[in-house]
């Protein structure tokens, strides 16, 4: 074990701490992994799970003797648990959370810790829309970026024994500071969040005019709302976290709400264009592999009935063609009507090979560079 953490101690047995617990008992990372939850159903159902070695009936019972304690609370109970738990820790142990909102925990917490004791605040870029133990999932963090934000406060040595455990876990790890990660969280994931409930409150608002508003939404629509269904006290938490960056976002947002509602006022079609084709490429870039170029990006669209499998026989076609899908999205015009299945293909090669083996399933399509 080059990062040297042999008892890990959880808490908060939640998707994200109860995933935490079942990744490093799966990989072996660890000689022993305790956790514990504030809910004793939490806790009754880690058991049932096999979430941990040890569910511990108290914060302090998991954290005493720990190397590592993890703290996988939601945002605004980070610091208390800490305080909690503080006088069990040993000399030498690593602190580290999983928030979203890092600047005012990493503040807390370093005013916290002894020279004893050393905070790595931490924050996985992973997640649904689920929560709670009964959706833990073990392979939750394999495959995804893993933020650490040090500080010049930081224990280099207790950076470096985290980064290797985050890395063995199968976590791509990616430091930050506090500032910059929540300037970019207001921007990429707190602040739509917020405009996806506000989508959803104008619509449903909307249903007082309009009885049948929800029988023909549209795929966009239910893509771009789908996070408003996250559970509301986790999201109320985290907005309260980040609110100053939060707020300093969406003013630029409103903004741009009102140079959009100028240029349509204006009928400045070519302001409007200009727009549309900016966030075009943006999107595209956004699922483009680093070093390529979009101009090698194709979309394949193909018409798929709303069938069981359909997708699944269209996906493993083009992957025993041997090439891969670099971006994959489907929508529905109307809902229970045909579906668009977009493939995004590298390279004109690749697909005219992946829109062959479509046509042979006998789909029609249309290929086109991004």
């Amino acid at each position: 074990m080059s990062h040297g953490f042999k008892k890990v101690a959880v808490i908060g047995t939640g998707m994200m701490g109860g995933s935490f617990a079942l990744a490093l008992k799966d990989e072996n990372l660890v000689d022993t992994v305790s956790c514990y939850d504030i809910s004793p159903w939490a806790r009754k159902k880690a058991v049932e799970l096999q979430i941990a070695d040890k569910v511990c009936s108290s914060a302090a019972e998991a954290a005493s003797d720990c190397d590592l304690l993890v703290i996988a609370t939601p945002v605004g109970s980070v610091v208390s648990a800490f305080r909690e738990v503080r006088g069990a820790l040993k000399d030498g142990a690593v602190v580290t959370d999983l928030g979203s909102a890092k600047l005012k925990i990493v503040n807390e917490m370093e005013r916290l810790c002894s020279d004893l004791v050393h905070y790595v605040g931490g924050h996985p870029m992973t997640g649904s829309e689920q929560s709670g133990v009964e959706s833990a999932r073990r392979d939750l963090y394999k495959d995804s970026y893993y933020i650490l934000t040090p500080t010049e406060r930081t224990h280099t040595g207790s950076f470096r024994r985290l980064h290797s455990l985050l890395t063995g876990m199968g976590c791509m790890v990616i430091s930050m500071d506090p500032v910059s990660h929540d300037r970019a969280m207001a921007t990429i994931s707190h602040v739509p969040h917020l405009l996806s409930l506000l989508l959803m409150e104008m619509a449903s608002d909307e249903r007082k005019a309009i009885e049948n508003i929800f029988k023909i939404v549209a795929g966009g629509f239910r893509d771009m709302t789908r996070i408003a269904a996250s559970n509301p006290e986790l999201w109320i938490d985290i907005s309260m976290a980040n609110k100053d960056f939060i707020i300093k976002r969406l003013e630029d947002y409103s903004l741009r709400i009102s140079d959009l509602v100028n240029i349509l006022k204006d009928e400045d079609y070519e302001a409007l264009r200009d727009k549309f084709e900016k966030a075009r490429k943006s999107r595209i870039e956004l699922s483009l592999k680093e070093g390529h170029e979009i101009e090698e990006i194709f979309d394949i669209s193909i018409p798929v009935p709303d069938r069981p499998g359909v997708i699944s026989r269209i996906t493993t076609a083009v992957g025993k063609a041997g090439v891969n899908i670099e971006d994959i999205s489907i929508v529905h015009p109307l809902l229970g009507q045909t579906g668009i299945l977009t493939l995004r293909i590298l390279g004109e090669e690749n697909a005219t090979k992946a829109a062959l083996r479509i046509k042979a399933l006998g789909f029609s399509l249309s290929v086109k560079r991004s």
